[in-house]
């Protein structure tokens, strides 16, 4: 006769214990193990230094005169750039304004070492880099110090040369911020114990992962006598606000947006729900109350600003939303959206706070718009 093997007892947690296998604990070290938390960097001033390095150009033309052409360095950045990292997953977001300088010189006789005759000046102006148009050559314009002959030959000389090389660099920069920018591909993996963990990234990177990524670290942990650099020790991370942005464009005029957004019955149209929504300064709701906040500024066919939350966020806690409209041509509109102080968890403690946020601005609002009043781009 065999015996019956006891039933093994699973111990259940207590309410308000939590089981100690689902919970992350807060590290001392401030290490954020596994990516686990949206890590934030900004790659502002990485940026500049990469558009002195990249957007450096030498270029020559012969003839009669020998025209000599250099970039000498970035005169002015403005604007933002930053790069987030969470499991793995890196979102690189920037807008910026540009200018480089340029300098350019006449030689005599069509030499390169011919006397210098003139010396003239300019800068090539960028006036819009940003993550929405990668890809394309960004709106670039030279713009020369000076309005004599030397300062239109050099202008044309960077337009016809200087200009597609300059394109290359800053696909560079968008390619390497693609990548982590300033962390490169991010630190990798960390277990509890504080080693980089197996896997994409990590020391035990196999087939498929970023081999040459990984022999650098590796002669990067060994110059550093077996410590793994860390860049992520800006801890409390899952504390941290965040902000989205997005453009979405339409084929319309940029108050039938503002009328959609905020007229009663069209929000109750697109989304299938109840909504108390005006096109003025006032409390709101939309989605059965499911989203609710206060419309602060409303003008027409410009800019909507609202403190704006869901439901499911820790109490008291609001975005600020800022939609503002762009109508290069009539029928051709773009709505740029920013929402700043989005939480990383909900008050539940869920992480998801980001990616439900921007998918519901795409999905349930604005791909809705689309649909429902034809305004489809």
């Amino acid at each position: 006769i065999e015996k019956a093997h006891p039933t093994p007892i699973t111990r259940m947690a207590k309410l308000g214990e939590g089981d100690e296998r689902w919970i992350v604990n807060e590290r001392g070290d401030g290490a954020n193990v596994n990516n686990w938390h949206w890590q934030e960097k900004d790659a502002f001033e990485w940026a500049r230094d990469r558009f002195n390095h990249l957007l450096v150009l030498t270029v020559a033309e012969g003839g009669e005169h020998e025209v000599f052409l250099r970039t000498t360095g970035v005169t002015t950045l403005k604007g933002e750039a930053y790069v987030n990292r969470r499991k793995g997953k890196i979102i690189a977001g920037y807008e910026m304004e540009l200018k480089m300088a340029y300098t350019g010189e006449i030689r005599e006789g069509g030499a390169a070492d011919g006397a210098v005759l003139a010396t003239v000046t300019g800068n090539v102006h960028f006036p819009y880099i940003a993550d929405e148009n990668v890809g394309e050559e960004p709106e670039a314009k030279v713009l020369a110090a000076g309005e004599g002959a030397h300062d239109d030959k050099v202008k044309e000389l960077m337009r016809k040369v200087g200009l597609p090389l300059l394109f290359k660099g800053v696909a560079k920069f968008e390619e390497e911020l693609a990548a982590g920018g300033p962390g490169g591909e991010g630190d990798a993996p960390v277990s509890e114990s504080g080693k980089p963990a197996d896997g994409p990234g990590g020391s035990g990177a196999k087939e498929g992962g970023n081999t040459k990524n990984s022999e650098k670290d590796e002669a990067k942990r060994g110059s550093d006598g077996g410590k793994a650099s860390r860049t992520d020790k800006t801890a409390p991370l899952s504390r941290k606000a965040h902000t989205i942005k997005m453009t979405e464009r339409f084929f319309c005029r940029p108050q039938d947006i503002c009328d959609a957004l905020l007229d009663g019955g069209r929000v109750m149209h697109f989304s299938r729900s109840p909504a108390d929504v005006k096109p003025a300064p006032g409390p709101f709701t939309m989605f059965d109350g499911n989203i609710h906040g206060e419309t602060l500024e409303y003008v027409p066919g410009v800019r909507i600003v609202q403190n704006w939350r869901f439901r499911n966020w820790a109490e008291g806690h609001f975005s600020k939303v800022t939609i503002t409209f762009r109508e290069p041509e009539p029928g051709n509109c773009f709505v740029d959206l920013v929402q700043d102080n989005v939480p990383e968890t909900d008050g539940f403690g869920n992480e998801s706070v980001m990616d439900t946020t921007e998918s519901g601005w795409k999905e349930q609002i604005f791909n809705r718009i689309r649909q429902v009043f034809g305004y489809g781009a």
